[in-house]
């Protein structure tokens, strides 16, 4: 017979268990695209605190052995001067920031498709910083009959520095039945 594997047997850090990852559970309390305001910036409540557990085990999840992810000391010797995070961790770090509900869950929405993404990048990510968000309504249109949405969200550091703007894009389901017929 063969072993059940489950997403709890992957979960290694603290934040990856207090993570929920059952996104349809909440999911009415998600921004729709038609309420989205267009005049809003939002600082996002929450804050994300990098620790060493949580950038290795980003590494070990997409399977990179590059020692300034995952070798504290081959990363000292290296050109940071210390582990950063892989540029793609600032992904687990946004979703955990936005959470569930209120502005930006609507990342969340179950049966979402993702056209694409742009990120810029000015800081690297280290353990001990802090991670905050500022977003912001940058786009939302209608082609070939989908519903667009690009939010572009900044985040800065315990040193209010920079790290990165994201323009996150979704094409978004018309309607809850549509949702649950993607699955």
């Amino acid at each position: 017979m063969e072993e059940e594997i489950r997403i709890e047997d992957f979960l290694k850090t603290a934040k990856q268990r207090a993570f929920e990852v059952d996104f349809f559970k909440g999911a009415d309390e998600y921004e729709r695209w038609e309420d989205v305001d267009f005049d809003g910036e939002y600082e996002i409540d929450r804050t994300f605190t990098v620790e060493v557990e949580d950038i290795k085990a980003y590494s070990e999840g997409i399977v990179d052995d590059n020692a300034l992810f995952n070798d504290e000391a081959a990363a000292e010797a290296g050109p940071y001067g210390g582990l950063v995070g892989h540029p793609l961790f600032l992904t687990p770090i946004a979703f955990w920031l936005t959470g569930d509900s209120g502005p930006g869950s609507w990342v969340r929405t179950p049966g979402a498709i993702n056209p694409g993404q742009k990120i810029e990048f000015y800081e690297h990510i280290r353990p001990g910083d802090t991670i905050r968000a500022r977003s912001r309504f940058h786009d939302k249109w209608i082609k070939r009959g989908k519903r667009y949405l690009t939010y572009l969200t900044e985040y800065t550091n315990q040193r209010d520095e920079l790290v990165a703007k994201w323009w996150a894009t979704l094409i978004l389901p018309t309607s809850r039945s549509d949702e649950v017929h993607q699955f």
